[in-house]
This record gives C-alpha cells, sequence and structure tokens, in this order.
C-alpha cells in the first residue's frame, strides 16, 4: 500500500510531533507498505533548513518550501503555516502516483482542509490529532466561543475530520471533544507511546547530578520541556517560594517556551529560592536528564483539557519516576495518575495541597511506591508494540484489500 503521511516538521528535526510521525513510518515500512512523507524544509526552532528530498530508514521524505521564523512571534507563525499549507496545496496536486491512503497530523492547524481538498483519485484519509483546532484558540482567548470567526473555524473542523475515515485522539478526553467535528469518522483513542531510547544506568544519571551540581541529600523536582501556554505554572512558583528555606528541596526548570520569561523573571525576583533554569535537554541525554530528577511536574489549564496532552507523561512514567500533576482530576493525565497511583494529582489554585504533595514526595520509600506505579501505567497504558499497531490497524482497515502487501 502507497502511504502519504503529513506534517510540517520530521526528523532529523526535533519537534516531537515529527517524532512520533518517524516511529509510525518505520512501522509501516515494516509491515511492507510504501511510504511517503511530505513536510517542510524549514524546522521546529526556526535555526534549520533541510534538503528538498531524502531518504531515512526506507521513508520517502519530500520537503516543499517553507519560511523559517521560528516560535517566538503568533503573527510570523500564521504566515509561515500559510505559506506551508499553500506550497503544500501545489505538491498534492502533483504528486504521482496517488496514496492509497493520507494520514495528516495537526501542524499546521487544518492542515487535513487542505489534504482533503487537493487529494487524488479521492484517497481515503484520516486524521492523528496532537493539537484539537479550533479549541487550541478557544482555550487560549484568542478567538471567543460562539463567535462569528469561531463558527466559521468550526465549520472548518467539521469539514476537515468529518471527511476523514477516522480520527485518533491522544486520550478519551481529546476524543470526546473533538467527536463534535467528527462526523461519521471513527474516533478512537490511542495514547502515545515512549519512543525507544536505551535507559541510562545510575553511573551515567548520578554522573550528571553531580556536573549539576546537585547534592545527594537533593530531592530535585523537575518540570522538563515545553513552557507552553495551555500549562500552569503558579501553583509551582508559589511553592517554590514557600520552600526556598528547604535545604531537602531543589527546583528545576528545563526546557522553552513562549512562558519560560516568566520562570526567568520569577528566578531574577527571588534568588533566595532554589530554582534552576536549564535549557532543553540533548536528544542523546534526554533519559539521563529526566532520570536526574526525582519527581516531575506536569501541568494542564483545565480549559487545555481534551485540547493536548504532555507527551512526556509517556517516557517519564517507563523511566519509573513519580509525577505531581496539577489540573483538573478528569483529564487523560490525572486520570491515568490516579488510577495507577504514579503520582499525585492537584487540583488547579490549591497550593496547600501541592506542597503536601511535596511533603509527601520527600519520603523515599513514597516516591519509590509512586514510581513503581509510574511503571505500571507505562506497561498498561502506553505499551509501544500496542499502540504504535493499533494506529497501523486502523490505517490498514481503511484501504481495499485488494491494496495491501503481504508483508
Amino acid at each position: 500500500m502507497n502511504i502519504l503521511l503529513i506534517n510540517q516538521y520530521y526528523p532529523p528535526d526535533v519537534a516531537p510531533t515529527g517524532q512520533y510521525l518517524h516511529d509510525l513510518a518505520r512501522r509501516l515500512i515494516a509491515r511492507g507498505h510504501t511510504v511517503t512523507v511530505l513536510a517542510s524544509r524549514s524546522s521546529y526552532n526556526g535555526d534549520v533548513r533541510y534538503g528538498a528530498r531524502e531518504t531515512i530508514d526506507g521513508i520517502d521524505v519530500r520537503r516543499v518550501g517553507g519560511l523559517n521564523f521560528g516560535r517566538g512571534n503568533l503573527l510570523l507563525k500564521a504566515v509561515e503555516y500559510g505559506w506551508f499549507l499553500a506550497r503544500l496545496a501545489v505538491r498534492l496536486r502533483r504528486m504521482r502516483p496517488a496514496a492509497d491512503f493520507v494520514l495528516c497530523l495537526t501542524t499546521p492547524p487544518f492542515v487535513g482542509a487542505v489534504a482533503r481538498a487537493c487529494r487524488r483519485r479521492q484517497s481515503a484519509y484520516g486524521h492523528w490529532i496532537m493539537d484539537l483546532y479550533p479549541d487550541v484558540l478557544f482555550a487560549h482567548d484568542m478567538v471567543k466561543p460562539g463567535s462569528w470567526t469561531a463558527r466559521r473555524l468550526a465549520a472548518l473542523a467539521s469539514y476537515t475530520i468529518g471527511g476523514g475515515a477516522f480520527a485518533v485522539g491522544l486520550g478519551p478526553d481529546m476524543a470526546a471533544r473533538l467527536r463534535p467535528y467528527a462526523g461519521s469518522a471513527q474516533v478512537e483513542s490511542i495514547p502515545l507511546w515512549p519512543l525507544t531510547v536505551p535507559e541510562p544506568d545510575d553511573v551515567a544519571v548520578q554522573a550528571l547530578r553531580y556536573e549539576r551540581g546537585w547534592k545527594e541529600t537533593d530531592t530535585v523536582f523537575m518540570y522538563s520541556g515545553n513552557m507552553g501556554l495551555g500549562h500552569r505554572f503558579s501553583e509551582f512558583l508559589a511553592t517554590v517560594e514557600a520552600t526556598a528555606s528547604n535545604p531537602a528541596v531543589r527546583w528545576v526548570f528545563a526546557g522553552g517556551g513562549k512562558r519560560r520569561p516568566e520562570m526567568e523573571a520569577f528566578a531574577a525576583a527571588h534568588p533566595e529560592a532554589r530554582l534552576e533554569l536549564l535549557p532543553y535537554a540533548p536528544p542523546d541525554q534526554l533519559a539521563a536528564h529526566q532520570l536526574s530528577g526525582d519527581v516531575h511536574l506536569m501541568s494542564l489549564d483545565n480549559r487545555w483539557k481534551g485540547c493536548m496532552i504532555p507527551s512526556k507523561v509517556q517516557a517519564i512514567c517507563q523511566l519509573g519516576r513519580p509525577i505531581i500533576f496539577v489540573g483538573g482530576r478528569d483529564s487523560s493525565p490525572a486520570q491515568w495518575i490516579m488510577a495507577y497511583e504514579a503520582g499525585w494529582v492537584v487540583d488547579e489554585m490549591d497550593t496547600a495541597a501541592l506542597k503536601d504533595a511535596v511533603e509527601s514526595a520527600l519520603d523515599p520509600e513514597e516516591r519509590a511506591h509512586r514510581g513503581a506505579g509510574a511503571r505500571r501505567l507505562a506497561e498498561a497504558a502506553f505499551g509501544a508494540e500496542s499502540n504504535a499497531n493499533r494506529l497501523c490497524d486502523l490505517i490498514e482497515t481503511c484501504i481495499p484489500s485488494s491494496h495491501l502487501k503481504s508483508s
């Protein structure tokens, strides 16, 4: 079967969506399919421009010219998205042979609308929803729900998602939130899975902690990843301030994103806080970096529930580190954590409960208990073979059997 995958970013770019798409593509290749990827020549961070065509692990990667503005300015990002969509439309019209199936991710937003309008031979297509639009815009207060603009965007989402064979969300709350746009399309909830990386030994992890100047007696509470608009930080920062005099507590915020300047401003205003800011960890050090934290911090503003799910939860749980999650208890991450005692769930604005969770996490036995729960969660809900293969199976069910190759 000839399968086309579409996303703005693709390896060697570091964007998480591209990394997951590549893992899926390799699995489809292993099943005997021919896989082509359409992506942009621009990069996630705006610092690299990729070649027009290359073969990676047997996958034919074709890139269309894209503007490279990075992630700092929303207006420039919108221009970059629009330019990519226009170039993508031209390439889709010219592609030969036509794909048997087209899978669209959600970068840029509504890329599936272009795929639907420009697909040849009425190829079947589906969606793997990483971020749900237009609901992200509603959550960020960029568009008022019920407004004329909101209604037009909802109609575009229905055209995009409802015209496909299926739409896959990353958790039950996302599947529920996208269902009104799906029409007759099949809606599935398939969580992401940890991307395969060798787990470093304890010597490497302790060496990294020593290099960073962390003591053996430090309990490191780590936020690692994107400090984006959909996450909450006020509760964490209030607790950082409240624990400034506790020598056993060390706070680390590692990564970037639109809200990192808030962390930098807080650190400058509170020099007494035991708070350290780090950049993103290099990919080859990511597992050791994540293991260097004793407890991981994660949050999701309740307005964003079902719009996205932080992808780091899978890797952290696989490594056996417990999570303190701040957000709605009916969100997918909270439900997973509570079901397996994989950490602590704290309601928004409840800083007293967050302080209690921190106190609990200072107990090594309690951390070990909840870390074991995190591993059980990873095994039960985030298995790479089961989840990735469910998505591969879903793609194959959309194609006439005469088009399937025997693997």
